[in-house]
C-alpha cells in the first residue's frame, strides 16, 4: 500500500499555463489539495472529482487560517490520505513559508517533496518587458520581501536590480529604504499589479515621485516592484500588453489562443437530459440512417456515453457515414475509434452544407445528435437539399454563473454560440462600445443583433 506523502507545489505567478508539468500531474491525482488565495483558480478544475479541495487562503493582511493551523492541517491530511498537494502561489521556498510547512512534515514523520514554481519575482517583470538582468544594464539582482516579520527594517542589499514582493502596503517605507541605501531619486522604478494575468497593470516612475504615483493609480496587491536601470526596457520590450485580451464565453478556449490573451469565463454548460426514452429508442436503430452528423465535441461525448449505457459502442455505426462540423469535433470522434467521413474546412453549419451540396443526398436519412437549443440552420439546409432529417436531443445547455471579469482589461469578446450571447446579456448587460465583438458563425451573429450587439463573424477558425 502506498505511503502518505505531501507535495509542496508552486502554482506559479498567476497565469495558469505557467504551472510546471510535474505540478500539473500532481494536481490531477491528488487526494487532497490545500490551496492559497493567489493560485490560478483554473488549476483546481484539474483535480479529480472526488478530491477534497480546502482553501487556506492568504492575501495581503488577511489570513483565513493562521500558519500554525495550516501546518497542522497539512500533517493531519497527510496521515489520512495517500497524496496531499499543498498548492502555493509562486514558488514555495521564496517568501512562501514553504520551508515552515516542510519542517512541519519532517517533524511529524511525513514524507514530503518540493515542486518548485515560477516565482512572480521574475515572471511579473518579464511579462512587463523588464528583464531582471541585462549585459548592458544589470549583472546582479536581489529579491527582497517588502514585509518583514515583526515590522523589522527593510535591508537593501547591493545589487544592480532590486525586486520587492509583498510590498504594496509598505511602498513608502521600501522607497525610503532604497534612497537611504544610496540610490538616486531619479532611479527608475516599476510596479506590476496582477503580473502575468489578463488584468496586469504596469506603473512606472522614479523613486522621488513614485509614492504619489501609485496612490493616484490606486495600486492594489498583489504587485511586484522593480528598481533599477532595467526598468527603462519596459518601453521597448513590453510584449504582453501588445496582445489583445479576448473574453471567450463558451467551452474549449484553447481553440482560440491564436487570437491573443484568452480570458475564459464559461457562461454555459452542457448537462445530460432528465429523460432519455426517445433518444434511446433512436440509438437502437442507428443502422436505419445514412448519415450521422455531429456539430460539437459535446454532442460526440454525450452520444457515445448514452450509446455505451445501452450496452453498445462504435460498432453500431458500421453502416453509417459520419460528418463532423470541424477539426475539434473530428478529433473527439477519434477518441471513440471513429474517423469522420466528412470534415469541412469552414468550421460551421454553412461549411457542412457547402460540403453536402457537392453530393446527392436526396432521400438520404440524417441523424443529428444535438443540444436542446441547437440552431435550425443545418437541419433546414439539409431538408432543402432533399434529405430526411431526424434531430436527436442528446444533451441540454444551461446557463451558469461565471467568475467576475474586469472589462477595463478586455479588448474583444467572442460569442461561440447563440446561448452564450443570451447568457452574457443576462449576466453582464451589453458590451462596452469600445470592445470589439466577434461571433462564431452567422446564427450567433444574428442572435447578437437581436440584442443590439454589432458582432463580426470570426473568420479563419
Amino acid at each position: 500500500m502506498p505511503q502518505a506523502k505531501a507535495y509542496l507545489v508552486g502554482a506559479g505567478p498567476g497565469d495558469a499555463e505557467l504551472i510546471t508539468l510535474k505540478g500539473y500531474q500532481l494536481i490531477c491525482r491528488a487526494d487532497v489539495i490545500l490551496y492559497d488565495h493567489l493560485i490560478p483558480p483554473e488549476l483546481l478544475k484539474l483535480a479529480r472529482p472526488n478530491a477534497q479541495l480546502i482553501s487556506v487562503g492568504k492575501s495581503a493582511g488577511r489570513h483565513t487560517i493562521p500558519q500554525p493551523e495550516i501546518n497542522k492541517l497539512l500533517v493531519e491530511k497527510a496521515k489520512q490520505n495517500n497524496t496531499i498537494v499543498r498548492l502555493k502561489g509562486g514558488d514555495p521556498f521564496l517568501f512562501g513559508r514553504g520551508a515552515e510547512e516542510a519542517q512541519a512534515c519532517f517533524d511529524a514523520g511525513i514524507d514530503f517533496e518540493l515542486v518548485p514554481g515560477i516565482t512572480s519575482a521574475i515572471a511579473a517583470p518579464s511579462y512587463a518587458g523588464i528583464p531582471a538582468t541585462h549585459r548592458d544594464y544589470a549583472s546582479s539582482v536581489a529579491v527582497i520581501t517588502g514585509h518583514r516579520k515583526d515590522d523589522q527594517p527593510i535591508e537593501i542589499p547591493k545589487a544592480d536590480t532590486l525586486i520587492f514582493l509583498m510590498g504594496v502596503a509598505n511602498i513608502q517605507k521600501i522607497i525610503q529604504s532604497v534612497i537611504d541605501a544610496g540610490w538616486p531619486g531619479n532611479t527608475k522604478i516599476a510596479a506590476i499589479q496582477n503580473g502575468t494575468c489578463y488584468n496586469q497593470k504596469v506603473i512606472t516612475g522614479t523613486l522621488e515621485n513614485f509614492v504619489e504615483t501609485v496612490r493616484k493609480e490606486n495600486l492594489k496587491p498583489p504587485a511586484v516592484f522593480v528598481v533599477g536601470k532595467v526598468v527603462e526596457l519596459h518601453e521597448t520590450l513590453n510584449w504582453f500588453s501588445e496582445k489583445p485580451r479576448v473574453l471567450v464565453l463558451g467551452m474549449h478556449p484553447e481553440k482560440y489562443k491564436h487570437l491573443g490573451t484568452i480570458v475564459h469565463r464559461q457562461i454555459i454548460d452542457c448537462v445530460p437530459l432528465n429523460d432519455y426514452y426517445r433518444a434511446d429508442r433512436t440509438l437502437k436503430h442507428l443502422d436505419s440512417f445514412d448519415w450521422l452528423v455531429f456539430t460539437s465535441a459535446n454532442g460526440v461525448r454525450f452520444f457515445f456515453k448514452r450509446l455505451n449505457a445501452l450496452g453498445s459502442d462504435a460498432r453500431a455505426l458500421a453502416s453509417v457515414k459520419i460528418a463532423a462540423i470541424g477539426k475539434t469535433t473530428a478529433e473527439t470522434l477519434t477518441e471513440f475509434g471513429i474517423v469522420a467521413d466528412m470534415v469541412p474546412d469552414n468550421e460551421s453549419s454553412a461549411g457542412l452544407l457547402e460540403k453536402f451540396s457537392s453530393i446527392d443526398i436526396r432521400n438520404k436519412r440524417f441523424l443529428l445528435p444535438q443540444s436542446d437549443i441547437a440552431s435550425a440552420e443545418l437541419p433546414d439546409g439539409l431538408v432543402n437539399m432533399g434529405a430526411e432529417i431526424e434531430k436527436l436531443t442528446i444533451y441540454k445547455t444551461v446557463e451558469i454563473d461565471p467568475p467576475d471579469v474586469d472589462f477595463d482589461y478586455i479588448d474583444r469578446i467572442l460569442f461561440t454560440s447563440s446561448s452564450t450571447v443570451r447568457a452574457f446579456v443576462k449576466r453582464f448587460g451589453p458590451p462596452l462600445p469600445r470592445i470589439k465583438v466577434y461571433a462564431l458563425g452567422p446564427p450567433t451573429q444574428a442572435e447578437a443583433k437581436k440584442h443590439n450587439i454589432d458582432a463580426e463573424v470570426l473568420q479563419g477558425t
